[in-house]
């Protein structure tokens, strides 16, 4: 009965050395649960180019975040005006976005020309700048896509499949996107 004593009280201590060792190999390599995003670098954004639903999305993340997207100084030109000629002075930073839209690909069919396999995509180009406008991030092409089978006899279940795709892979480049930004430094240029 004592050796049970031991062996149980042996297992607890060798089981919470174990977990003790894992964390700190784990946060030593760099791993952090997810949680929380990390505090934004930048106050004010404004945007340039093209807009589609990403963009919106993105925007309603940035203002969830902290962020604040005026519809004053929204649309910005290159020389970092707004369509007021006005030079916005609060302005940290600026997304330039050039593509931002979802697409939809036969890749199956059957030999009665009928669709059986669609490859839908959702893609967002952009690059970030300061608000002296150098660029801080490289243009960056994301695409995310998703294969979805296709029967004409359920053509509006399909749809409504489709909808709840190209949403779920919006919210996925959003995050990936406000996870990039989330680590800029607005403060400095692309090197």
């Amino acid at each position: 009965m004592n050796t049970r004593f031991h062996s149980s009280r042996f297992n607890r201590l060798f089981s919470s050395l174990a977990v003790v060792v894992i964390s700190l190999a784990m946060a030593g390599c760099g791993f952090k649960l997810r949680g929380a995003q990390a505090p934004l670098p930048f106050k004010q954004v404004a945007w340039r180019g093209a807009t589609g639903p990403v963009s919106a999305a993105l925007s309603q993340a940035l203002v969830s975040q902290g962020a604040e997207v005026n519809a004053s100084v929204k649309q910005v030109n290159q020389s970092g005006t707004n369509a007021e000629g006005d030079a916005p002075a609060d302005i940290d930073l600026i997304i330039e976005v050039n593509v931002d839209q979802r697409e939809r690909q036969v890749v199956a069919s059957t030999i009665a020309g009928q669709v059986r396999e669609l490859d839908l995509r959702v893609r967002f180009n952009w690059q970030a700048f300061n608000r002296q406008g150098r660029p801080i991030t490289p243009v960056i092409d994301m695409v995310l896509s998703q294969d979805l089978s296709y029967q004409e006899s359920a053509a509006l279940s399909k749809a409504l499949e489709q909808d709840a795709i190209y949403d779920t892979l919006q919210s996925r480049l959003v995050s990936q996107v406000m996870r990039r930004l989330s680590g800029l430094s607005v403060d400095e240029g692309l090197q």
